[in-house]
């Protein structure tokens, strides 16, 4: 393959990101993150297991779970103009010399600063519910961390996830590029999440947006 080929392909793939990232794909994305989940958690899945809920919230509907999904990025970032400007860029580019750029490294942070990230929606989606009348402890929450600036010290501990519980989801997962772990799960939950309570599983290959 030569810096032709390579150029369409890197083209190609910016395409694809910004097609997956389009409103009318919000779905497909919802059950990406799900996939992510049981893939970490080594629970086998069929497509036809995913099926939209009538009404949302949740968003994905698996088996005996009700997933509700939300991304968690950096301050200020938004995928689709991010993406968008890397189709741009990529299409004007002419060598692969152009596309170089110097990308800083993630910071490490610990568990407890990562699950801090995750509060703010949190706390509106159970204010929004709990207006709603919705039932939250029928929801298995996922939050799936896609950040540039900060990555998971996957060394550190977690701390139990009080504040959330008190809110009073069914569970709640978090998973990352590499990484995957139910952060609690009542006895009401699936049974694949209480099984796998408390473990972060490590991907061999990190995926995000």
């Amino acid at each position: 393959m030569d810096d032709s080929d390579y150029l369409r392909l890197l083209t190609s793939q910016a395409e694809q990101a910004n097609a997956f990232l389009s409103n009318a794909r919000k779905w497909e994305r919802e059950r990406w993150v799900c996939q992510r989940l049981l893939q970490g958690l080594n629970i086998p899945y069929r497509h036809e297991d995913f099926l939209p809920a009538e009404q949302e919230p949740p968003d994905v509907l698996f088996l005996d779970a009700r997933f509700e999904v939300f991304f968690v990025l950096d301050e200020g970032r938004r995928l689709n103009d991010e993406w968008r400007e890397e189709l741009q860029r990529r299409r004007s580019a002419f060598s692969l010399s152009q596309l170089v750029r110097r990308e800083t490294k993630p910071k490490r942070v610990p568990a407890p600063a990562l699950l801090r990230r995750l509060a703010p929606t949190l706390l509106k989606k159970a204010s929004n519910y709990q207006e709603r009348g919705l039932d939250l402890g029928a929801l298995d929450i996922i939050a799936f961390a896609s950040l540039k600036r900060e990555a998971l010290d996957l060394n550190s501990h977690f701390p139990p996830p009080t504040e959330y519980l008190r809110q009073g989801w069914r569970s709640l997962s978090l998973v990352g590029p590499n990484f995957a772990r139910v952060l609690f799960a009542h006895p009401g939950a699936p049974d694949f999440l209480r099984t796998n309570l408390g473990r972060t599983v490590v991907f061999d290959v990190g995926i995000s947006l």
